[in-house]
């Protein structure tokens, strides 16, 4: 009796003929197996004994050594990298992230993709419609010949393990369809996750590509090269007035032709350092660089974080997305504080001790002073003002929902000094 296999998936189709009832046996064990191992769903494979029975398998075939094709053995993402109308734009597109979907490309056509920078460990949602209903999205790596890392109809959600340039394609299906006539808008939506913490970029600064001084406003600070490129001096503040412009100042070392540097000042405390924090200070060899910079008018008093980098780059690699970049390799990354004030006395005041309780908080939490309060004020992660209180050593957290606050106690002397409070 001379039985068949058809082996059937989307990239082999292919027979064996066995004779002598032989397949018959091994269609029993096949059905045999299959009840111990009936999750793989890689292919299907058809018995005809008289009977056609469907079954799913993959580690069966694998024992014996029947198929030995690494494509049927490892279940790959498909997709379509099939882009006749080229890149739109031209150029890489960062996204803002701020919870809300953004057009990456607009009036874009299928068979095309779009360049987009993403970051570690954010989620990212990109989505896709035609006239007539979803297009059909690729995401895929920024190479000649790229691996597909997600795809889908309509919307797709994919989040980076590391720093990474991706390629978003779109097509009229899952059959790679395209034409020049049918408009679609590329959208990205980041979804980022709560932080507390800053990164800390490691640099090489060894071979003399090293911030030597830094000064602004009150601020001086010289230094030599730190370990693995990142120097934490966040015990050394920059006092000022916010409304008022300070000159950054920055020395370098020499250790390339071109070295850039930038500063960031994180004014909403969300942890991240993002394009409206940014200020491109300018490009030497080394020496001294410097720029002027205002502290906006419409924040709150408090301490904020300021980063400054300088990395072996042009002015056009020196970019607002680069605070936690380790891809450039060569330079120093160097973080302060930034202590803004509605008024700078002349005399010196020592910090006062500031005790914050219970911290994480439920309702009510207690300030502790040596200095009179004057105001307390709570900011969430957007930097918004969502609570104040004047001339008390308490505030109430009852009505705020989950999450990390900072909470900016301004004394009777006019220090203000911020800490992180935890609401359950």
């Amino acid at each position: 009796m001379t039985s068949f296999f058809y082996v059937d998936n989307s990239l082999l189709s292919f027979n064996f003929v066995c004779l002598c009832g032989i397949c018959d046996v091994f269609g029993f064990i096949f059905v045999l197996y299959l009840n111990i191992f009936n999750y793989f769903d890689l292919f299907n494979i058809y018995i005809f004994a008289g009977t056609k029975n469907k079954i799913y398998m993959k580690k069966f075939l694998s024992t014996l050594g029947l198929l030995s094709f690494g494509t049927l053995m490892h279940a790959q993402i498909t997709g379509c990298t099939i882009a006749p109308n080229g890149a739109y734009p031209s150029g890489v597109v960062t996204p803002v992230c701020n919870n809300s979907n953004e057009i990456v490309a607009e009036w874009g056509f299928t068979g095309e993709y779009t360049m987009v920078k993403l970051t570690k460990n954010v989620s990212y949602e990109f989505a896709a419609a035609l006239d007539n209903g979803p297009a059909f999205i690729t995401i895929s790596e920024n190479t000649a010949n790229p691996t597909i890392l997600a795809s889908g109809s309509g919307k797709v959600v994919f989040k980076p393990a590391e720093d990474i340039v991706i390629r978003f394609y779109t097509h009229l299906n899952s059959n790679c369809g395209n034409n020049d006539y049918e408009f679609v808008d590329r959208k990205v939506k980041c979804f980022l996750d709560v932080r507390d913490v800053y990164c800390e970029p490691t640099l090489d600064c060894s071979d003399g590509a090293v911030i030597k001084n830094v000064k602004f406003a009150d601020l001086v600070n010289a230094s030599d090269c730190s370990t693995n490129g990142f120097n934490d001096f966040t015990a050394k503040k920059a006092n000022v007035k916010k409304g008022e412009t300070y000159n950054f100042e920055a020395e370098i070392g020499y250790g390339w032709y071109n070295q850039s540097v930038s500063v960031w000042i994180d004014y909403n405390k969300n942890f991240l350092f993002e394009p409206h924090e940014f200020t491109y200070i300018g490009t030497i060899d080394q020496g001294v660089l410097s720029k002027d910079i205002t502290i906006p008018d419409n924040i709150v008093n408090g301490e904020y974080r300021m980063r400054v980098r300088l990395a072996t780059v042009t002015q056009s690699g020196a970019t607002a997305d680069k605070a936690c970049d380790m891809n450039d390799a060569y330079g120093e990354t160097e973080d302060y504080t930034l202590n803004v004030v509605d008024y700078l006395s002349t005399q010196n005041h020592k910090d006062s001790e500031i005790k914050l309780a219970p911290n994480p908080v439920v309702d009510i939490l207690n300030i502790s002073t040596s200095v009179k309060v004057s105001e307390i004020n709570i900011v969430d992660i957007s930097g918004k003002v969502v609570s104040s209180v004047k001339s008390k050593n308490s505030i109430d957290f009852k009505s705020l929902p989950s999450g990390i606050y900072i909470v900016n106690v301004t004394l009777e002397n006019q220090k203000t000094l911020s800490r992180k409070v935890v609401k359950k």
